[in-house]
C-alpha cells in the first residue's frame, strides 16, 4: 500500500474514540463537498497508471483571540475542490488535546497559551488528523476586516448573548433574530464568557458563522477574490487553479463566494478525574464524527493514523448514524478513512469492497466479524491514496442493527506511527 507523499510522516499519537453520541445527523450541506468529488474535473483526472487523483481540499486554521489573549473561537476552513465555497467547521476551545504518554491532560486553548500559534496548530491537527496550509490568531478588529467591512449578518441565536463586565454578567443580545454588522459579529467571536462552560456558548457561534455563511462577501470583496483566481483548460476539462500559498484570509474570502456549509463538532463534558485532573472546562469530541466530516469535506488534507491501509467510504445512505458507525468500526479495527463520499441513488443489498492487491483483499475480508459480510470486486482503476473502496449496502445496516459497536475505544497509551513505511 502507497500513502499520498504528504501523508507519510511521523506522529506521536494517543487514539481517543469516544462512545456514541446518538444519532448524527449531517446537514443537506455537507453532501455537497463529498459530492463534487464525483464531479470535479480534478477528481476525474486519470494519469496513464490510471489512477483517479483526489481534488486539492486544503485546510486552514482560524483563531480569534480575545482582548486578554485567550482563544475566543476556533475554526477550521476547508475549500472545496476548485476553490471557491467549502466549509467552516466550528472545534471548541475546550477540547482536549492529544497527549502523549505521560503528559499532563490540556485543552486546545491551552496550548495556545503555553506555545503560541504553532502549538494550538500542532494540537489541533493531531486531534482532527489533518494538516493545515495556512493558520492565523486574530483579534476581534482583525477579524472583522476579514470579513470584509461592514455588511448585513442576519443570525438567529437560542440563547442570550452575554458579557462580564465589573459589575457581573450582562447580556448584551437577547435570544432571537438579529441583524448584525460583521463588526458586532466579530466582537461576539472574540468574546469569553467568564465562568461560563464553554457548551452555552457554542451554539450562539455556530449561529454566528451560519449568518456569515448565508450573507456571503460584498460586492468589492468578491470581485477582488475572483480576480485572484486564475482558469486554466486541462485536458481533462477546465479547473479553477488558485494562486499559492494562500493566507487565512484568502480562504475565507474564496470560501464565502460559494456554497457553504457551517458544521460544529459535538462535545461531552469531561468530568473531572484522570482524564481532567484539574476539573477544567474540557470536552471530549466524538471520533468517528471528527473522522467522518474530515474525510469528507477535506479528504487531500487527512492525514494516515495508523500503520494500515487507506480506506474510502461510499454511502448512499440519507442517515448519516450509518456512515458513522461504518467509520467507527474501520477505526476501531486500526483503519485509516481517508475520504467518505455521500453518493446518489439507493443503497445496494451487498456492502461491496473495491480493490487493486490481492493483499488487500485478504486485509479487508479479515474485517466481517466486526465489520459484516462484504463482497470483494477487484477493480483497474485506482484512487491515488486510497487501498480500498468501500460501498456501503443494506447488509451492513441489517448488521449493526443486530449487532451493536457498545461505544468505541479508549487508550491512553501512545502509539507511534511511521507512516514513511507503509508500502507493500
Amino acid at each position: 500500500m502507497t500513502a499520498i507523499p504528504s501523508r507519510r510522516h511521523n506522529r506521536t499519537v494517543a487514539a481517543f474514540l469516544c462512545g456514541l453520541l446518538g444519532v448524527v445527523m449531517l446537514p443537506s450541506g455537507l453532501a455537497l463537498a463529498a459530492n463534487s468529488l464525483l464531479h470535479s474535473t480534478d477528481g476525474d483526472s486519470v494519469d496513464t497508471k490510471n489512477v483517479i487523483k483526489i481534488p486539492s481540499t486544503p485546510a486552514a486554521l482560524l483563531a480569534v483571540v480575545d482582548g486578554n489573549g485567550f482563544v475566543a473561537s476556533l475554526q477550521m476552513i476547508a475549500l472545496a475542490p476548485g476553490g471557491r465555497g467549502g466549509t467552516i467547521v466550528s472545534i471548541p476551545v475546550g477540547a482536549a488535546s492529544v497527549v502523549a504518554a505521560g503528559e499532563a491532560p490540556r485543552r486546545l486553548g491551552d496550548a495556545f497559551l503555553l506555545n503560541g500559534l504553532d502549538g494550538l496548530t500542532t494540537d489541533v491537527e493531531g486531534l482532527l488528523n489533518v494538516t493545515f496550509t495556512a493558520k492565523a490568531a486574530v483579534t476581534e478588529t482583525e477579524l472583522a476586516t476579514m470579513l470584509a467591512g461592514e455588511r448585513d449578518v442576519n443570525v438567529e441565536i437560542d440563547r442570550a448573548v452575554k458579557t462580564l463586565l465589573p459589575t457581573g454578567m450582562q447580556e448584551i443580545l437577547p435570544a432571537g433574530k438579529h441583524t448584525l454588522t460583521s463588526a458586532q459579529v466579530a466582537g461576539i467571536l472574540a468574546s469569553n464568557q467568564a465562568g461560563q462552560p464553554e457548551s452555552d456558548r457554542l451554539p450562539i457561534v455556530k449561529s454566528l458563522w451560519v449568518g456569515i455563511a448565508s450573507a456571503g462577501l460584498n460586492t468589492a470583496a468578491q470581485s477582488a477574490t475572483e480576480n485572484a483566481a486564475t482558469t486554466t483548460s486541462e485536458a481533462t476539462g477546465t479547473g479553477t487553479t488558485l494562486a499559492p500559498a494562500l493566507t487565512v484570509q484568502d480562504f475565507l474570502q474564496h470560501t464565502l463566494t460559494g456554497e457553504v456549509q457551517v458544521w460544529q463538532f459535538a462535545a461531552n463534558a469531561i468530568p473531572q478525574g484522570e482524564l481532567n485532573p484539574t476539573n477544567s472546562d474540557m470536552y471530549a469530541l466524538d471520533t468517528a464524527e471528527v473522522i467522518m466530516v474530515v474525510a469528507s469535506v477535506a479528504p487531500s488534507s487527512v492525514s494516515s493514523l495508523y500503520a494500515s491501509i487507506n480506506v474510502q467510504i461510499d454511502s448512499a445512505f440519507t442517515d448519516a448514524s450509518i456512515t458513522r458507525e461504518a467509520v467507527l468500526r474501520l477505526a476501531m479495527l486500526g483503519v485509516n478513512v481517508v475520504l467518505v463520499r455521500e453518493v446518489p441513488g439507493e443503497p445496494a443489498v451487498e456492502t461491496i469492497v473495491q480493490y487493486n492487491d490481492d493483499p488487500v483483499r485478504a486485509e479487508v475480508e479479515s474485517y466481517t466479524s466486526i465489520f459484516g459480510p462484504l463482497t470483494p470486486k477487484r477493480v483497474s482503476q485506482q484512487v491515488e491514496g486510497i487501498d480500498a473502496r468501500i460501498v456501503l449496502g443494506t447488509n451492513f445496516r441489517d448488521f449493526i442493527a443486530g449487532q451493536p459497536s457498545g461505544g468505541g475505544i479508549t487508550t491512553t497509551t501512545s502509539i507511534a506511527v511511521d507512516e514513511s513505511e507503509q508500502t507493500s
